[in-house]
């Protein structure tokens, strides 16, 4: 008899701050991971022939969010995109989630780019599909409902027109190329979760909430272009609200994205499974195991320089760990002859005769002939700004014994910024005091910015292990090209 593998769908739910999450989850809990965010009027269940075909593979999750499908919330609930994703947040964090390739279709956008700014470190990858972030990718259809809003006359009887059995079939099968392909279990299950009490209110306060996240299309392009994750764009080109055009925008951010564009509709998984299924396996393949980069790390008897050696050879790159003895950091010539053939250089060094800005100097002058394009800089936390508009090194509260070497690791950053093209520098700040010992937790943020990261206290603080896990990412993602970013919780 012939081996079948078929899925095995578990169905649960978690408690997130008193709203039940229900989620869906199929495959080994060692295989990479697609956390599946669904679109509007829809749950869950629209991906539940992707599990029956992935989920023996790779491991899917797929949560309801509140106001959609088995979700319960309180009768209280703030429906927003912003608490939608605070659920999901707090979803992801409930069930033990630190990385996973973002699957994000229409709501799953705007839900799924919050999230992935909040965690960017927990991003391996995104496939969007038919989720819009650009202005070219709102149909009229789409702008007319955008503009939709609180204290707007009309907007709320406008929104219930939508809200009815024909509009949500015809979400399903508008543009299709062979409504026979389209099954009505789908269209049937929407509107029976849209008819349950309360939930149409629900979704007229998220409707009069989207102009939020046109709002912030601005941002997410910014952390779109600064993150750069490996991206799979997939689209229906006749979807009636977010045309085609909206996926080829996202290259203008993304330019390496792979985009695929077919011939059905905004529901696109539900026509054309047998041509987008295999193209999610090999991205999910590819994307979780990554290049195998070939990094060089020099100081990698330092703290720091040690600590990023352990974290890359944790991720399976090959690291040649170079000490003083191994090379001479402001000789160019020594520098050449040490990395050429790396993909990249990480560098953390420190030490008197203003060592550290004679180093920078020095790589900058030698990678290009080594012909080593990528330079990731540990450099301090005195150069970032208090809250008064000055460098902490030049606050007279600044430790003595560490001033020497902060205006030297200042000193380094103006010479990276002046540098021209031809490098690729990263330069990677701590917390100004407070990078403690410990391991890595994955719950840090890293923002380019020239003030420390601060958390909800106010205070600026990461263990080594996160700081040398956002130093790796950076290298992974070829994240902050030619400029600072800083590292807290």
């Amino acid at each position: 008899m012939n081996s079948i593998e078929v899925a095995q769908i578990a169905h649960r739910f978690v408690d997130v701050d008193g709203v039940q999450v229900f989620y869906r989850e199929a495959g080994p809990r060692n295989a990479p991971v697609l956390l599946l965010l669904h679109g509007f009027p829809s749950a869950s269940h629209q991906f539940r022939r992707l599990f029956d075909v992935l989920g023996t593979r790779y491991r899917l999750i797929a949560p309801d969010y509140p106001g959609f499908g088995h979700t319960r919330a309180p009768a209280d609930f703030d429906y927003t995109f912003d608490r939608l994703a605070d659920v999901i947040e707090g979803f992801v964090r409930a069930i033990g989630l630190d990385r996973y390739v973002l699957y994000a279709f229409d709501f799953g956008g705007p839900v799924g780019l919050r999230l992935a700014q909040r965690r960017p470190e927990a991003v391996a990858g995104l496939i969007v599909q038919n989720a819009n972030a650009y202005a070219e990718g709102l149909s009229d259809l789409a702008q007319g409902m955008v503009a939709n809003r609180p204290g707007v006359d009309g907007a709320e009887e406008r929104v219930r027109e939508i809200l009815v059995l024909p509009v949500t079939r015809g979400q399903y099968e508008d543009g299709t190329t062979d409504p026979a392909l389209i099954s009505p279990d789908g269209w049937t299950l929407d509107q029976h979760f849209l008819d349950q009490p309360g939930r149409k209110q629900a979704q007229v306060s998220l409707a009069l909430d989207y102009h939020s996240n046109v709002a912030l299309y601005p941002r997410w392009q910014r952390w779109l272009a600064e993150h750069r994750p490996p991206a799979l764009i997939l689209w229906g080109r006749n979807d009636a609200f977010f045309p085609e055009a909206g996926a080829h925008a996202y290259r203008r951010d993304l330019p390496d994205a792979e985009v695929h564009v077919f011939d059905t509709g905004h529901f696109a998984l539900e026509e054309r499974l047998p041509e987008i299924a295999p193209l999610i396996g090999d991205f999910l393949t590819r994307t979780w195991k990554g290049p195998c980069l070939k990094l060089a790390v020099i100081g990698a008897s330092g703290n720091l320089g040690g600590a990023a050696v352990r974290e890359a050879q944790a991720r399976g790159h090959r690291v040649t760990a170079l000490r003083r003895a191994d090379v001479d950091v402001t000789d160019p010539a020594a520098i050449e002859r040490a990395v050429a053939g790396h993909d990249a250089v990480i560098v953390s060094v420190k030490g008197p005769d203003r060592l550290v800005p004679r180093a920078a100097r020095a790589l900058l002058e030698a990678l290009p002939a080594s012909g080593v394009p990528r330079l990731i800089f540990l450099g301090g936390g005195g150069s970032l700004t208090s809250p008064s508009g000055q460098r902490f090194v030049d606050l007279p509260a600044f430790p003595a014994q560490y001033r020497e070497t902060a205006l030297d690791q200042a000193a380094a950053l103006d010479l990276l910024r002046a540098a021209g093209a031809a490098v690729e520098w990263t330069y990677v700040s701590p917390p100004p005091v407070h990078l403690v010992p410990g391991d890595k937790t994955g719950e840090y943020r890293a923002e380019a910015q020239d003030s420390p990261v601060l958390d909800a206290t106010g205070e600026s603080r990461v263990t080594v292990g996160d700081y040398a896990s956002a130093v790796i990412d950076a290298a992974e993602r070829r994240t902050f090209v030619r400029q600072r970013f800083t590292v807290g919780y």
